[in-house]
């Protein structure tokens, strides 16, 4: 009894040690697919939305064919299938891999404006889409990447299909950035920094020349030279402003300041209320 009883767990244990072995080893299901059944079984993962798996087998392409043709597009599709989940800090991962292994591709224009797209998109502040709250209020660093890839699009890749909707949004995207120089400028102006405010006004009126906010910098910047006692360059702005905006007029005070009119609105004429800025 004892015998049989010792040869059934010699067996059991062989048995264990047989399955813990078979655990230990993994089986490759993609080990015997070539290129094209990978990039096609990958591309049916992303179409499930199965991104993990389809990075697995794009990860197992990219290795046993590396600049293969397929392993090249698998890298797009990827970044396209993060964009289109929201994932936007790896949509801008994998189109910096793509942009740094690949500089001569012929897909290099959609690569970037895939990125640009990305950094237009993310970090949107809650809610502001909704509220219709302005992007410009915020920090504009992704504004500022997204706004040199389309200008690299349309510089490198101007017959591409992407180039159109690229310089249109370059228009937008400058604006935007020309807006944030002047809210911060308005920011420092309200808080009497006016060395500040004007530093700000100035660089938004060099930096972005002739976008719609430069009505507003220029009535900081007067505002911002009469407060540090620039006179003369409060006037020689004024003649500017009147220039360009025909419903503006000015007229020197009695502390030789330079005092804004405005015939839409009568009655800003005095020191007190010397022009109307809505702040926030």
């Amino acid at each position: 009894m004892r015998k049989y009883n010792l040869s059934f767990v010699l067996v059991f244990l062989v048995l264990i040690q047989g399955c813990a072995f078979l655990e230990t080893v993994k089986v490759d299901p993609y080990e015997n697919m070539n290129e094209e059944s990978l990039y096609a079984q990958g591309s049916v993962f992303l179409e499930n939305g199965d991104i993990p798996s389809a990075i697995t087998v794009f990860e197992t392409l990219e290795a046993k064919y590396p600049f293969s043709t397929y392993s090249q597009q698998s890298v797009l599709d990827l970044a396209y299938a993060y964009y289109d989940f929201g994932q936007k800090d790896d949509t801008i991962a994998e189109c910096d891999r793509f942009i740094d292994l690949y500089p001569n591709h012929s897909n290099l224009d959609y690569a970037y404006y895939l990125r640009a797209l990305s950094n237009l998109e993310k970090e949107q502040p809650f809610f502001q889409d909704i509220l219709g709250q302005d992007a410009s209020k915020y920090d504009v660093t992704r504004l500022k990447n997204a706004y040199n890839d389309f200008l690299f699009i349309v510089n490198r890749f101007n017959k591409s299909k992407y180039a159109d909707d690229a310089k249109n949004r370059l228009v937008f995207l400058r604006d935007s950035m020309a807006k944030h120089e002047v809210y911060i400028a308005k920011y420092y102006l309200k808080r009497g920094a006016y060395l500040a405010s004007s530093e700000r006004a100035k660089y938004m009126l060099e930096k972005y020349p002739g976008a719609p906010a430069t009505k507003e910098a220029l009535l900081i910047l007067i505002k911002s030279y009469n407060n540090l006692g620039l006179l003369d360059s409060a006037k020689v702005t004024a003649d500017i402003l009147v220039k360009n905006f025909p419903n503006y007029s000015y007229k020197i005070g009695n502390n030789s300041e330079i005092l804004i009119s405005d015939i839409n609105q009568k009655n800003i004429e005095n020191k007190n209320s010397f022009f109307k800025l809505d702040l926030f």
